[in-house]
């Protein structure tokens, strides 16, 4: 092609048609230009597209994250549900006598509220996106904005809960209810043989009761668990609210990503 180009031109000046040539040489050199447009429109399109697969890449991995991080959220429910059912009957019983020795499998109760959960953070794919220098591959700026404002209401609600856990489960509340409970060793894949692991001992459950009679220790005990209460009550609004803002950005991002109901199957 470039030959037959070249060989025109040269007849063109041999044969003193200039004004030809200049119109020729015009002609070649839009054509030059329309080739590097079009090269350039074709790059265009191709790191285009490259940047939608990335883009459905990372939406479905924060899709992916979302729904674990809900599974743990509704255990948390679920754990935090009995929780207060447990601070409830204890806070209840003691009421009718102002006695913690007519209630029923104390040990366990008080073993059960022993049980923390942390805030989980899944987060993966969002900090990869932000590290990394490639939010912009979102193109909904709407979306986006969704997108930073959950993680960082995620980010308010970790730290909500681990300051709670810190300063208040772990500091004031705990150390009370072990103090007033035998301890219960849950152990995976126990046999028979470790049964004797969780033996109560009669003189130390006698003792915990003896002490229980003491005005101090009443007041100490009772505090921990209705503290404890008010404490799940809070961590069980803040993971409600969680799980529907979660739904909330699932549906907005398979709206994005024009994923039907029927397409796809969430938690």
């Amino acid at each position: 092609m470039l030959h037959l180009l070249r060989k025109a031109r040269q007849k063109l000046l041999t044969e003193n048609k200039f004004r030809k040539y200049i119109i020729y040489a015009l002609g070649e050199i839009l054509l030059v230009m329309v080739g590097i447009l079009l090269a350039l429109q074709f790059s265009s399109w191709n790191q285009q597209k490259e940047n939608t697969k990335k883009e459905e890449w990372y939406l479905n991995n924060i899709v992916e994250d979302l729904e674990y991080q809900k599974a743990i959220l509704k255990d948390m429910i679920i754990h935090y549900n009995e929780s207060i059912f447990i601070e409830k009957s204890i806070i209840k019983d003691f009421s009718i006598n102002y006695s913690f020795s007519d209630i029923d499998s104390l040990d366990d109760k008080l073993n059960y509220l022993t049980i923390s959960y942390d805030f989980p953070k899944i987060d993966n794919t969002y900090r990869e996106l932000v590290s990394s220098g490639q939010f912009s591959l979102i193109s909904d700026k709407f979306l986006s904005v969704e997108i930073i404002n959950y993680y960082l209401f995620c980010e308010a609600n970790d730290n909500d809960v681990n300051n709670d856990l810190n300063n208040i489960f772990y500091k004031e509340i705990y150390p009370v209810i072990n103090k007033y409970a035998q301890v219960t060793i849950y152990e995976k894949g126990s046999s028979p043989d470790d049964e004797s692991l969780n033996d109560i001992d009669p003189a130390l459950t006698l003792f915990i009761q003896n002490k229980l009679k003491e005005p101090a220790s009443k007041l100490e005990l009772i505090n921990a668990v209705k503290t404890k209460f008010i404490l799940q009550e809070n961590f069980l609004d803040l993971v409600s609210k969680t799980l529907i803002d979660i739904d909330s950005l699932i549906k907005k991002i398979d709206a994005y990503l024009g994923y039907t109901p029927d397409m796809v199957n969430h938690y």
